[in-house]
């Protein structure tokens, strides 16, 4: 889920009259809107198009002269678009404060606490409401509001209008909005009452959207922990109904091994070098340009998607590569891939023919009527945390020897089969709610 996205949305329905119900007592403004001025969406019958600069007294800011020290470190509030973000709703003071004869000796105003804040440059549309009285620099234009404007619904407008506010700025060193279009900008305009249940209404979803994006992080958390649940059953035996026909291959693991879990009796522990054919990849001389820059993909551990299919490398190699380097024996298109060094247990599919590094190994089945290449897919990663279970190597790395030697508990095929398809439907359903957070 996009929150950002959700509560534009929101401010969306919000102008256009969708999100409260509409008050039956009209505005009693008339329209301040030219006759030739075609609105941007419907509002309802109760409410108006005015000029934002109908609504108030529009006040530009200024700055004192920096060279005067007397105009600086005073009480009086002053802000500049720096000490706002996008985020900010009210403000009491900037970075910096002015004094008197600050005030006095520039084109800044001081403003009643309740006034709306707009930056016009660098950038333009950050918006505030000043929570005391308050005086800005020239990167603001704000209005002091009359009776019948709200200025926190006027806040969420001007919000709502950025863009439309961008598109009206002008300039080459920086885009500014100048006074007439920042005036001339389309307010619709509810009866004040609405106008403050409108206000009511967004932010009591406002807050419950903070609250699921607060939340976001260890929702996303969980959803990884129940991934990791979900293969740690499945190699267990206890996602799908186990295969009545027992695993015709005798375990090829030593008699003193300790296997980490039980498995089902028609399983079998098998080792990954028994089922699988491994081979690991190579590094032309990075340093003579001569290998690089071909027609053959070359995969880095930094070009691994991890669980994805790879359609492309950042590097390349030629001819000469594939003849001394690689000695004509490419890797083919589908071959599944795992990194094993720094970098441990990352895999992916290769997208194409071609080549990769010493850190990672291609892993090929050597029987497809003894292990599903999906079921590998799905377990590779699982299956390197066994490493502990093999003679111990120092550091975040592991060898072929090691790879060779990892213990693998094996279902019968058409088992095997059952439980990716499982897997593939939770984990369907997992991202489904991942990607709507």
């Amino acid at each position: 889920m996009n929150t950002k996205h959700l509560k534009a949305r929101i401010l969306d329905l919000a102008l256009q009259g969708k999100l409260v119900e509409n008050s039956r007592i009209p505005n009693d403004l008339n329209s301040r809107i030219p006759s030739d001025f075609n609105p941007p969406f419907k509002i309802p019958n109760s409410w108006q198009w005015v000029k934002l600069g109908d609504l108030g007294e529009v006040i530009l800011g200024g700055t004192p002269s920096t060279q005067n020290e007397n105009y600086f470190g005073g009480d009086i509030a002053w802000v500049t678009p720096a000490d706002l973000n996008e985020n900010t709703v009210y403000i009491s003071k900037g970075r910096r404060n002015i004094t008197e004869e600050g005030l006095k000796n520039s084109s800044a105003k001081l403003m009643p606490k309740g006034s709306v804040l707009f930056s016009t440059r660098a950038p333009v549309g950050y918006v505030a409401i000043a929570e005391n009285e308050i005086s800005t620099n020239q990167g603001f234009k704000s209005i002091v509001l009359k009776d019948f404007a709200f200025n926190k619904y006027i806040y969420f407008v001007l919000k709502s209008l950025n863009n439309l506010a961008n598109s009206l700025a002008g300039g080459t060193t920086f885009k500014e909005l100048s006074s007439t279009n920042f005036k001339s900008l389309p307010i619709p305009l509810p009866p004040k009452d609405e106008q403050e249940r409108i206000v009511k209404k967004i932010d009591e979803l406002f807050s419950q959207i903070d609250i699921l994006d607060k939340h976001k992080e260890s929702l996303l958390k969980n959803i990884k922990h129940t991934k990791a649940r979900i293969l740690d059953l499945a190699l267990q035996g206890k996602l799908v109904k186990n295969s009545r026909i027992p695993n015709d291959l005798n375990s090829r693991i030593p008699s003193d091994f300790n296997p980490p879990f039980g498995i089902p009796n028609s399983w079998a522990w098998v080792k990954l070098g028994d089922i699988c054919e491994i081979n690991l990849g190579k590094t032309p001389p990075s340093k003579d340009k001569s290998f690089w820059g071909g027609d053959y993909p070359w995969v880095s551990i930094s070009d691994l998607i991890h669980r994805k299919v790879i359609t492309k490398t950042e590097k390349s190699v030629n001819q000469k590569s594939y003849d001394e380097i690689f000695s004509k024996k490419i890797v083919k298109k589908g071959t599944l891939l795992l990194s094993f060094k720094l970098t441990i247990g990352k895999t992916s599919i290769l997208g194409f023919d071609g080549f990769h590094n010493e850190a990672i190994a291609s892993i090929i089945p050597k029987d497809a009527e003894q292990i599903s290449q999906n079921f590998l897919f799905n377990f590779l990663e699982v299956f390197v945390k066994f490493a502990k279970y093999t003679p111990a190597i120092k550091g975040d790395t592991l060898n072929k020897e090691i790879l060779k030697s990892l213990p693998i508990p094996l279902p019968p095929l058409d088992e095997q089969e059952k439980i990716v398809k499982k897997i593939d439907e939770l984990f369907e359903i997992l991202e489904v709610i991942e990607n709507s957070l």
